[in-house]
């Protein structure tokens, strides 16, 4: 992302510094460093969304993992419970 926006500044740059008529090359350019950060803005916002889903997953398993856990130490204290007997 850094080498887009990097590349965006440059044909900027270049656009503003050059003649008053941008080179077809450089429009392209330009269009093609546009594409790329939009491409790469949607990537992160997919990543961004799925990261949040499996933030929620992990928080529903550790959920489960102390229930799960409490459950073991209820067990193996009735247990103890009859084998003291």
């Amino acid at each position: 992302m850094k080498k887009t926006l990097a590349l965006l500044f440059l044909a900027v740059l270049i656009i503003g510094c050059g003649p008053k008529m941008a080179k077809q090359e450089t429009l392209d350019a330009l269009a093609e460093a546009r594409a790329a950060l939009e491409s790469a803005q949607e990537k992160l916002a997919g990543l961004q969304a799925e990261k949040d889903e499996l933030m929620a997953r992990r928080t529903e398993l550790e959920a489960d993992i102390a229930a799960l856990q409490a459950e073991i130490d209820e067990l193996q204290a009735k247990i103890d419970a009859r084998c003291a007997k």
